[in-house]
């Protein structure tokens, strides 16, 4: 279980600007191309947000045309990069950015990545998410603790559920991210299994 470091998309932020993908799949046989760029609202109850949108040409019609967009829901800040296998995926920041998304947002790369203006916009949103602690030091007290079991037993716990106890009997929350958990874990033993 481990987080792949990702390469970020910059400055694709219309059609025009669009990164484009020259082979993408269109149904079980057909093949077409797919840009893909980060909008962000002008106007509106959703100005100054971001959403991610991609759009696909039609291979079943005369001169292949652009179908019409599709644009993911307005996000306050929206990253889009390339992951491991040079995919185009897209991460999204929500007003109130938890302890988990920060951790993998850095885990990923993304956060190194940044320009300067859109980092102080993440930490603008990161400080406001912080001020509400008790989430944040939960998250805290789980790494530690497997940390803790990891510098004990040399190795992390199989974490098959959502829910983790640990040596003393005290139960921890790792929902459906336990790779973020031990990999922080992890990090602080020195251990980069």
């Amino acid at each position: 279980m481990t987080i792949e470091r990702v390469m970020i998309l910059s400055g694709h932020i219309d059609q025009d600007t669009a990164y484009l993908v020259d082979d993408y799949p269109y149904g079980y046989t057909l093949r077409c191309q797919i840009r893909y760029w980060v909008e962000t609202a002008t106007r509106g109850a959703a100005k100054g947000q971001q959403r991610f949108v991609s759009q696909t040409t039609n291979p079943k019609r005369p001169g292949e045309p652009w179908n019409k967009p599709k644009a993911s829901t307005y996000a306050s800040l929206v990253v889009m990069y390339l992951d491991e296998v040079e995919h185009v995926k897209s991460f999204h920041v929500a007003y109130h950015i938890g302890p988990v998304g920060d951790a993998r947002f850095r885990l990923m790369g993304l956060y190194d990545q940044l320009d300067d203006a859109t980092r102080a916009k993440y930490d603008q949103l990161l400080r406001i998410a912080q001020a509400y602690p008790d989430s944040w030091n939960g998250f805290d007290t789980t790494v530690s603790a497997l940390a803790a079991h990891i510098g004990r037993h040399g190795d992390a716990p199989t974490l098959d559920s959502a829910v983790w106890t640990d040596d003393d009997g005290r139960r921890h929350y790792v929902g459906d991210n336990p790779d973020v958990y031990l990999t922080l874990a992890r990090q602080r033993t020195g251990d980069q299994k």
